[in-house]
């Protein structure tokens, strides 16, 4: 129908007249439309004619040109197109003939019966020229109607949805846990449907081997003949971990979308590449602490033995995390755990080459074959400190793998444990951690530690890059894998034989940490004599050592002198001696002297409640 009010002079014309087109073209990107038109109108006149003849009750247009519009599809049956055309027309009224070049503006709105044909509801504008381009129009207007629309497909479509993937590299079966988030490859999702698919939600699963069919992501669109890609990730389970060589993992990936409103699911073979289970690159060293796990039985078995050793021989007066890692570190070497001499990837080369695959032993497996390369030795002692609570990192310089520990003891008060700054680390500006050699495990902890001291040291001052990494943190990264086995990997070490070494290991800490300090006070006594504050220092350093049958008399004789202090120490060294009786008199003693003795009151009643216990 056609409306041409618009004309100049609109009187020429009835309010109404009819007519079609015919479109052919193709369509570009799935998107753009070129092509050409023709079409017949007929409009009927008023009574005054321009072409002079009267007798005519019609004036018929036949115009041909080209057209460029486009097509849009909110919803999967809706289409909105739009579209410019122009050409040449012919205009007839009765024996009379013009020519003029004709304008048209258009919008579509149509419902979409199957992928080739459509329906809908037409406006447009329409401008036919009278001698001249534009600015006097023989007729114009706007028109409404139906529109009818087929689309034949030159390509030929399969009529299904497709995918293939490609890999960054071999999956880590250690890095597991992380291939839910950080994608390993691209999956390309292809659509050889009849019609764009909509919602396509693309997720990938595989018999055996992933724990649940988690999702790739969501493509909103995908127009025919298209292909998008999408990062791929699995929620792989534990099993992957029984890849002990390099191998292949049968996977689908599992595309669900819409079609023109229905719902449909394609599903695609693909196969992963998987490196063996003891594979890693040290493109990133933080990637090791997935190797150290806490939750292994045989990590757990080992350093339960070990703690509950330690507990027994414990001194009251010295750091507890520094002696436990005493009784791990010497139960380590006396359960016959060995550096390997001639390891098939040697840590000092490999380690250095981010480009290579390094082989890592897990934590069982260094305790089954009790050897190993430093960074497998580091990885197993790293995780028998985890699992009693010890917190632990590791730096990896050019020729040794070096274990740090959190002692807890607060950097301010260092002094108290240690006869010099350079035995120790202080890491976040708050707790002191000391450093263990790994290529030094034979040698005991005590030359282990200070190993490990020079080794920092001659890396710090030649400038040489090294690797530091704090296992919790890289935890949040690379999650440990946790991988134990069925196999009986039970270490023996005696008790007796751990605790005498450790025991020979704290003498000589003693001596070298405390000793100076102790013969420095015991100098000013001999030179500026005998005074309450130098028995008290003197005594106190006896205490940190755990040398309380040292501490006893010389806070006995700082008592005499009257010193209130040396007489609660005397209290709490009698009560850790579970010596109650003595501890008690001590303390009242201090409250004889001093009634309003907060230290002596709390101390009295605690050792009462005891007593009455």
């Amino acid at each position: 129908m056609v409306f041409p009010f618009l004309t100049e002079g609109n009187q020429k014309y009835e309010t109404l007249g009819y007519g079609g087109m015919l479109d052919t073209g193709v369509t570009l990107f799935n998107y753009l439309n070129l092509g050409t038109s023709a079409g017949f109108y007929a409009v009927p006149k008023q009574s005054s004619d321009k072409f002079g003849s009267t007798q005519a009750k019609n004036v018929f247009f036949v115009p041909f040109g080209l057209k460029a519009g486009g097509t849009y599809y909110p919803f999967s049956r809706i289409e909105l197109r739009g579209a410019l055309s122009a050409g040449a027309s012919i205009a007839i009224s009765g024996d009379a003939l013009h020519y003029q070049p004709w304008y048209k503006a258009e919008a579509v709105v149509g419902f979409r019966i199957n992928p080739s044909f459509s329906v809908g509801l037409s406006a447009s504008w329409l401008d036919y020229q009278f001698d001249s381009w534009f600015g006097n129009s023989l007729m114009q207007g706007l028109t409404a109607g139906l529109s009818l629309t087929y689309r034949l497909d030159t390509k030929k479509s399969s009529g299904s949805v497709s995918a293939t993937a490609e890999f960054d590299d071999n999956v880590f079966p250690v890095l597991y846990t992380i291939y839910k988030e950080e994608s390993f490859g691209t999956v390309y999702v292809s659509n050889d449907e009849t019609a764009e698919i909509r919602n396509v939600r693309v997720s990938l699963r595989s018999d055996g081997y992933t724990a649940s069919e988690i999702e790739c992501g969501v493509i909103p669109t995908l127009p025919k003949h298209a292909t998008q890609s999408l990062p791929l990730i699995a929620d792989f389970s534990e099993a992957i971990l029984n890849f002990t060589e390099n191998g292949q993992i049968p996977a689908e990936v599992v595309i669900e979308y819409d079609l023109l409103g229905q719902k449909r699911t394609a599903v695609s073979q693909i196969i992963i590449p998987v490196y063996n289970r003891n594979q890693m690159r040290w493109a990133d060293p933080a990637v090791l602490a997935s190797y150290v796990s806490t939750s292994s039985q045989e990590v757990l078995e080992f350093s339960k033995y070990l703690v509950g050793v330690s507990r027994r021989y414990l001194r009251t007066g010295l750091n507890r995390n520094m002696q436990f890692a005493m009784y791990v570190f010497e139960g380590m070497r006396l359960a016959g755990i060995q550096l390997d001499s001639e390891p098939a990837t040697p840590y000092d080369s490999y380690h250095l080459d981010a480009s290579i695959l390094d082989y890592i032993q897990y934590p069982y497996q260094t305790m089954l074959y009790k050897s190993g390369d430093k960074d497998d030795l580091g990885v197993l002692f790293m995780s028998l400190l985890q699992s009693v609570g010890i917190k632990s990192s590791f730096i990896a310089t050019a020729d040794d793998f070096i274990v740090i520990f959190n002692t807890e003891i607060k950097a301010e008060r260092a002094a108290n444990f240690f006869n010099s700054d350079e035995r120790y680390v202080v890491l976040d500006e708050e707790n002191v951690w000391l450093p263990l050699s790994m290529k030094s495990l034979s040698e005991g902890f005590i030359n282990s530690w200070y190993k490990a001291v020079e080794e920092i040291n001659y890396a710090t001052e030649n400038e040489e890059d090294y690797y530091f990494v704090d296992i919790a943190d890289a935890w949040t990264m690379y999650p440990p894998a946790g991988f134990t086995s069925s196999e009986n990997v039970a270490l023996e070490a005696s008790e007796k034989t751990v605790s005498d070494a450790v025991e020979t290991a704290i003498v000589r800490y003693i001596t070298a940490e405390f000793g100076p300090q102790i013969a420095e006070v015991q100098k000013k006594i001999v030179e500026e004599g005998a005074s309450v504050q130098l028995y008290n220092q003197l005594g106190m350093l006896y205490v940190r050592a755990g040398m309380y049958s040292s501490a006893i008399p010389v806070y006995q004789l700082a008592a005499k002198m009257g010193s209130i202090p040396a007489m609660n120490n005397l209290g709490n060294i009698a009560s850790l001696q579970k010596n109650y009786q003595e501890a008690l008199v001590w303390y009242k003693k201090v409250l004889e002297l001093d009634p309003e003795n907060a230290t002596a009151k709390a101390n009295l009643n605690r050792i009462e409640s005891e007593l009455e216990n």
